[in-house]
């Protein structure tokens, strides 16, 4: 996804058409290597007949499942990635120096033991943050990619560019994930940050998270071509859906804590749900779950 060079071997230029091969097979494929779909505006009958054969959506580790560790972390991607998460979702921010680092909020005071806007915090002081009393600490970009198995699509969502144009930050972020040796795509609330991300390098795919005004949000993924729409449970509808997949973007839905959470969005047949804890569509498909650690 991310368009990069990996020795003699390049990965194809992506484009507007092929751009969207990181819409790969999930669900009952999980823990297999992640087949490709390839979508062009000319190809609506082969778009529906792949997704029909897809059985179940994908699952999304929101944060690296915010529910079994603590969020956004290296121990979280690398939980997550044992647990076989199809996808691992992580938030970026910048840091007063412009420094990246894997983080939430745009303040320290709620989920670590110092306070005060990410923003105006030097790098250093940052990273040496306890994370929720886990012992684990706020990570770099670079260490949360390295914790996580190639095999998993990452989606980077960017949060906070701090002192520093989108243009910049995306600059600064999307070298250090074209070191990912695996795919990885972009997303965001804010458009410009998905903008910066077409400017720098049009064959990285980005989803446009949203959890109000559809329409509204409809349009700015028809602006940038994006290849997903990232949406509350509160928006989700099947006109939604249908419009998106006619269009021929992914939806994924955020956040589910439990199969009930499931229910709707599997009925309606999104392609992803982001997910705090794993397992969360396996009642409704008679999946066994894999198990936490210590069970």
């Amino acid at each position: 996804m991310s368009g990069k060079e990996n020795g003699d071997s390049a990965k194809a230029p992506l484009g507007t058409a092929n751009r969207r091969r990181f819409m790969g097979a999930a669900g009952a494929l999980t823990g297999a290597s992640i087949a490709s779909i390839v979508v062009s505006d000319t190809a609506a009958a082969e778009r529906s007949e792949e997704r029909d054969a897809i059985r179940a959506p994908r699952i999304t580790a929101h944060r690296g499942y915010a529910d079994v560790y603590p969020e956004n972390t290296v121990a979280a991607v690398a939980g997550s990635s044992r647990l076989r998460a199809d996808r691992i979702e992580i938030d970026v921010v910048a840091c007063e120096d412009g420094e990246i680092v894997v983080f939430h909020d745009n303040v320290l005071d709620h989920l670590t033991d110092e306070s005060g806007p990410v923003a105006e915090t030097p790098f250093e002081t940052v990273t040496q943050t306890e994370v929720l009393e886990s012992g684990e600490t706020i990570p770099t970009l670079g260490e949360v990619l390295d914790a996580a198995r190639p095999s998993i699509t990452m989606n980077i969502e960017f949060k906070a560019s701090g002192n520093d144009s989108w243009l910049e930050f995306a600059d600064r972020a999307l070298g250090i994930a074209a070191e990912y040796p695996g795919d990885f795509y972009v997303s965001s609330f804010e458009s410009d940050a998905l903008e910066a991300v077409r400017e720098i390098d049009p064959t990285i795919p980005v989803g446009v998270i949203f959890g109000s005004n559809p329409e509204e949000n409809l349009e700015i993924a028809r602006e940038l071509d994006a290849e997903a729409v990232n949406v509350s449970t509160g928006v989700l509808d099947r006109a939604l859906v249908e419009t998106a997949h006619a269009e021929g973007r992914e939806v994924n839905v955020w956040t589910i804590d439990s199969w009930r959470d499931a229910t709707a969005p599997l009925e309606l047949g999104v392609d992803g749900l982001i997910a705090d804890y794993p397992s969360v569509r396996d009642f409704g498909t008679g999946k066994r779950a894999p198990s936490a650690p210590g069970q």
